[in-house]
């Protein structure tokens, strides 16, 4: 499978976390990724980003 994201809005997103470990769930190339981080974060709070997809050009 190849999926292409934006490295600006990933890096962003990643910068913003307190997390050195994330889960990254990918279903399709057409489908949204979802970013969660595995730890760093508070007691109670749930955290998922969504990174939209960009167009490959093959």
């Amino acid at each position: 499978m190849q999926i292409g994201f934006n490295s600006r809005f990933l890096t962003e997103m990643l910068s913003n976390l307190n997390s050195n470990e994330v889960l990254i769930e990918m279903s399709l190339p057409n489908r949204a990724g979802i970013l969660t981080p595995i730890n760093g974060v508070d007691e109670g709070e749930f955290i998922t980003m969504l990174e939209m997809p960009v167009i490959l050009n093959s």
